[in-house]
């Protein structure tokens, strides 16, 4: 028994440095995972800001069609009924 127990207290300091090390690793772990958190929510972020700025674009790139086609119209009218509508446009 007192063989067993001088052989338990020549381990406590092998059990002291294994807790540390374990310590250290688990508040190693909890820094990644905030980092982790961290990028992901600024990924996000820059995600949300890309998706609106696209559909903010297609709405622009549809009206900018709409524009064009209008102005196809016009050609094509003016074309159509013999009118030099190049005159009008110079000062």
């Amino acid at each position: 028994m007192e063989e067993m127990l001088t052989e338990a207290l020549r381990q406590v300091p092998s059990l002291v440095v294994l807790v540390i090390l374990v310590v250290q690793f688990l508040r190693a772990l909890d820094r990644r995972d905030e980092t982790i958190r961290s990028i992901a929510e600024s990924a996000h972020a820059a995600q949300a800001s890309a998706t609106a700025a696209i559909n903010e674009n297609t709405k622009i790139l549809g009206k900018v069609g709409e524009a064009l086609d209008a102005h196809r119209q016009v050609t094509a009218d003016a074309v159509r009924d013999g009118i030099d509508r190049s005159a009008i446009a110079r000062p």
